[in-house]
């Protein structure tokens, strides 16, 4: 075990990693709850491995890992897991994302009982013909509303025409054809393989005792049976820079217009680390289209514009995927104000200073709040391959010039549009 501290914010945090290969980050903090979560490494982008104990690999279908997730709370004498959490007062849920799936718990009390319910939840797979085609019902109706919903519809065409060979291109959910091929066996071969605590990371905040805390982890481990896992080999794609298709036009049953603008923006040229880059893109985003920007007030001041232009930015693998979207009444100019907008490199010395405070008073509070200092944690380690310990000093070491020269090096040409329009 080691004992880590958090530069500037007075976070102590406890690092172990089990035998099994399970790492473990336990942080404890003055507030009256506790925040758990354990996360396995596996989202919906998986879709072609080898699974552990073959030597060949396979292609599974679109939306396993979702289904995945939530075949997990099955277990085999029937208990309800949410239930045991909800009669200990804490408050659970799971999460599958492009990059992982998450289950975790909040509660102000019974820690070690509600921990113990996590860790079962994702050490007790429980698989069968009649759970499976039951679920399957389940998640075909979750799917049919996502598609049903303009908006969403709209964000799933963008992202499907971003990338062309990259699995991000998919829902998580999958399809309502493509999980009908999923199977008791196919949910094994992926727990299997990417359950395994080697390939998990468990992190804890909050009014814990850190080595009591490490102590019931390594014990409720211990009486179970972990082999060393082999590497795990996923299929890696040669995704091309340019999107897949450039512009589309849905049609729905709607008053207005619905839009949404992806950039595919390609980070290897860039000779900056990582976790700096996606600051400064960050710090670009907000400066450019944020609440204190030229743009926003000329939106808001434009009656045709029914709803803010929001962004949102992710890193997948070596892309950055900026999405923009919004609804208007008529479809005018807006996707050329975006491209220009994102496209004119020029700003402030000032405006830098002024959305950097804001990093820093926002990393201060972040160390307040044990959620978001649990995500932060699990964040960084999953995304650096480690717990950034200094990350005040690094976002204050953050300086315009440098800015200015990852901003410039970046492409913000590679786009695609989406139309949704009234029948």
């Amino acid at each position: 075990m080691e004992k880590k501290t958090y530069n500037n914010l007075e976070l102590d945090v406890y690092e172990e990693v089990l035998d099994n290969g399970l790492h473990m980050f336990v942080c404890p903090m003055d507030r009256n709850e506790v925040f758990a979560k354990i996360t396995t490494l596996y989202g919906s982008s998986i879709l072609e491995f080898k699974p552990h104990g073959k030597d060949e690999f396979i292609e599974i279908p679109k939306g396993t890992a979702h289904f995945l997730e939530h075949k997990m709370f099955a277990k085999k004498d029937g208990e309800d897991i949410m239930n045991k959490f909800q009669q200990n007062g804490a408050s659970n849920n799971a999460f599958t994302s492009s990059h992982v799936t998450s289950y975790y718990f909040s509660a102000p009390n019974k820690f070690f009982e509600n921990l113990e319910n996590l860790l079962h939840l994702v050490t007790e797979p429980y698989y069968t013909d009649e759970n499976v085609l039951k679920e399957q019902g389940i998640i075909d109706q979750e799917i049919k509303a996502g598609f049903d919903d303009p908006e969403q519809s709209a964000y799933y065409t963008t992202l499907f025409n971003t990338f062309s060979k990259l699995p991000y291109r998919y829902p998580v959910a999958g399809y309502t054809n493509s999980i009908k091929d999923i199977t008791p066996e196919i949910l094994y071969d992926c727990y299997n393989t990417f359950y395994h605590p080697s390939n998990m990371v468990l992190t804890i905040t909050g009014n814990v005792d850190a080595l009591e805390t490490i102590k019931f982890v390594k014990e409720f481990y211990a009486k179970l049976d972990y082999k060393n896992m082999p590497q795990i080999e996923v299929k890696e794609y040669d995704e091309p820079r340019e999107v897949f298709k450039e512009e589309e036009i849905m049609y729905k049953d709607i008053s207005n217009y619905i839009l949404e603008n992806g950039y595919k923006v390609y980070l290897k040229d860039i000779d900056v680390d990582l976790l700096k880059v996606l600051q400064y893109v960050e710090m670009y985003l907000a400066i450019k289209f944020g609440s204190i920007s030229k743009f926003n007030q000329e939106c808001f001041e434009d009656k045709n514009i029914l709803t803010p232009i929001r962004y949102m930015f992710d890193n997948k693998d070596d892309y950055l995927y900026i999405d923009f979207d919004t609804k208007v009444i008529e479809k005018k100019d807006i996707f050329e104000r975006i491209y220009n907008n994102i496209n004119d490199k020029e700003f402030s010395k000032e405006d830098f200073d002024l959305i950097l405070k804001n990093i820093l008073r926002a990393t201060i509070l972040m160390s307040e709040n044990v959620g978001r200092m649990n995500n932060s944690i699990d964040y960084q380690f999953r995304k650096y391959g480690r717990v950034v310990y200094d990350i005040y000093d690094v976002y204050k070491s953050l300086n315009y010039e440098e800015c200015v020269k990852v901003i410039n090096a970046l492409d913000f040409t590679h786009n695609t549009r989406t139309i949704v329009t009234k029948k």
